[in-house]
């Protein structure tokens, strides 16, 4: 029975089901007819084909096996057509080589013969939400171009390369100074300046990725004086790196010498400051996430904005530490206040949430405000959600995951290894590899990618894969090709997981002193995710029943591994492996055939 939020997610979908087995197609189409607002059912290809030109739906399910055209004959056509087209292929265990052509047409979506219908509606569902991100994605790039479109239409806009030197000035720029867009690219942006001083003091704060503002004076081409209220800052590549400076202008000439005569009469007109700083203060407001902090850590204020990406009224939040709302730091005061007084800010993304509410994922920059006395006043915390984005990175992790799930479904039921030996292989590579040092997440990477060490042994022949007697001198050769096998299958795909999988399957039969195959590689030419899946490999091997063996005494397996350290096995892992002993086994029992 679909629930409510899975009938929610697929009621807008338009989906094309193609099949061309009558019984598997009608029952099929009855659930799906249920699920999604328009379904479209061919027989064959073919026919599927044509539907598809006629009618671009949004998701295309389709069998591989079927007369007339075939479900990845149809598929590369639709990819011509569509290159980033939905495709959910359904695949039997004995679709092996038509699964791999799937993968290299970059059909990410596969689902496995008998459909399991709770399967079936997950998968929907997650696509139908991944769409829905996309196109949300879409609308904000768009929304981004046009206020790219504004701000060069409004305003000033000067661009620098990382040394100074102007590399892009709009219309609006040339008009004000008098100089033709020739005139200034290539030209040093310092010549506009007339006070060393000033120029100093941008050049300080920009070199410590400061965002400067303030009012410039310049002088035109003609002599003629204008002024600006300028921002500039500059824009940070990977590694720290100043990529370039962006300036973004008003022209207040026309304001700023209306001031000054003003200024001879009035002194400074104090009610025109107190104005102008609470228009300021009022576009800041509309337009920004603001949270303020005082010197201890207490919330004094938030706008709507702020409060409403936490579900929360501001003043709920009014009073409380700020320790409250982050998820990831504790005791701000201590970790926070050191940093920003020494750099005058700090950017951290933070997991936050408002008492029991909902976790979201923000961008922060905190920014130390002073007094008169250079005294520290408060902090502004400056905000945006980046949630949605953080998800969407994270379904396409799982995606990857769920693709090595399917292929390792796939790849046990044709070498008839036991799922026990793939899931202890997996538990205690992870093991392994976070006490080598390894990260977590580098840890569960190699946990995910391990099972396909043995991928190439579906390019192997039956006859051999399975005989229960020793390998002929000639068989053995054969069964070797297994490790270049898998990697050939793996390495089309630029995935982060499934290139670590790549490597796994290449690597894991090569050993330490150079003596292993396909390569003959040694020492540091091992990727460490090959290694730790050799050593675990062949300790659960030893440890386990096959149909040609019996598994070795506890005792003859510990003396195999301690006399291939620095042969077959890299010195540093067997040590870990024989210091831990007592919890591998413990690991390894929770996981018996």
């Amino acid at each position: 029975m679909i629930n409510d939020i899975h009938r929610d997610k697929l009621s807008k979908l338009r989906i094309l089901y193609v099949e061309d087995d009558s019984e598997t197609r009608e029952e099929l189409s009855m659930i799906l007819q249920s699920w999604v607002d328009v379904l479209y059912v061919a027989v064959n290809g073919s026919e599927g084909l044509n539907f598809y030109r006629k009618y671009e739906p949004d998701i295309v399910i389709t069998d591989i096996q079927m007369p007339i055209l075939n479900g990845l004959g149809m598929s590369s056509e639709i990819k011509r057509i569509k290159r980033d087209q939905c495709i959910v292929v359904l695949s039997a265990y004995n679709d092996v080589e038509y699964l791999f052509k799937a993968m290299e047409l970059g059909i990410q979506h596969y689902i496995t013969k008998p459909v399991m219908i709770d399967r079936l509606q997950a998968k929907l569902t997650q696509i139908a939400e991944f769409m829905s991100l996309e196109s949300e994605a879409l609308r904000s790039r768009k929304l981004l171009e046009q206020y790219k479109l504004m701000v060069d239409e409004k305003a000033i806009v000067c661009k620098m390369d990382s040394e100074g030197f102007i590399t892009y000035v709009n219309q609006h720029f040339c008009a004000l100074s008098g100089y033709t867009e020739h005139e200034l690219i290539g030209r040093e942006f310092r010549f506009l300046f007339e006070s060393d001083e000033q120029f100093s003091e941008i050049r300080s704060a920009l070199s410590g990725f400061r965002k400067w503002t303030g009012i410039l004076i310049n002088t035109s081409k003609k002599g003629g004086r204008y002024v600006v209220d300028a921002s500039l800052t500059a824009v940070v590549a990977e590694g720290d790196q100043i990529e370039e400076y962006v300036a973004l202008m008003v022209d207040i000439t026309d304001m700023y010498e209306k001031h000054e005569r003003l200024s001879l009469h009035l002194q400074n007109d104090l009610n025109t400051q107190n104005h102008l700083l609470n228009e300021y203060e009022r576009a800041l407001e509309l337009g920004t996430s603001l949270c303020v902090i005082d010197p201890d850590g207490i919330i004094v204020s938030a706008n709507p904005s702020f409060s409403n990406g936490l579900g929360c009224l501001p003043e709920d939040l009014t009073g409380l530490p700020f320790d409250e709302l982050i998820k990831d730091y504790l005791h701000f005061k201590e970790w926070a206040l050191p940093q920003i007084t020494g750099q005058g800010s700090l950017s951290r993304v933070m997991n936050m949430r408002f008492k029991e509410g909902l976790e979201k994922t923000f961008s922060i920059i905190i920014v130390a405000i002073h007094d008169v006395q250079g005294a520290l006043h408060s902090l502004l915390a400056l905000s945006q959600d980046i949630t949605d984005s953080i998800r969407l990175n994270r379904e396409i992790m799982d995606t990857q995951k769920e693709l090595l799930y399917v292929m390792g479904e796939v790849v046990e039921n044709r070498s008839q290894e036991t799922g026990m030996h793939v899931k202890r292989v997996a538990e205690l590579s992870k093991f392994i590899a976070l006490k080598y040092g390894l990260t977590e997440q580098h840890s569960e990477m190699i946990k995910i990618a391990s099972p396909m060490h043995d991928v190439g042994k579906v390019g192997i022949s039956d006859h051999i894969l399975h005989k229960p007697g020793k390998l002929t001198e000639e068989e053995f050769k054969v069964m070797k090709t297994h490790a270049q096998l898998g990697y050939n299958l793996l390495k089309k795909l630029d995935k982060p997981l499934i290139k670590m999988a790549a490597n796994i399957a290449y690597h894991h039969h090569e050993h330490f002193d150079g003596s292993g195959y396909p390569n003959g590689l040694s020492g540091e030419e091992i990727s460490i995710e090959g290694k730790i899946v050799a050593l675990v490999d062949v300790f659960d091997a030893l440890s386990s029943e096959r149909a040609y063996k019996k598994p070795w005494p506890h005792d003859a397996i510990l003396d195999y591994i301690e006399t291939q350290r620095g042969k077959q096995f890299e010195p540093v892992l067997v040590d870990i492996m024989l210091d831990n002993m007592d919890d591998i086994l413990a690991l390894r029992n929770l996981y018996k055939d």
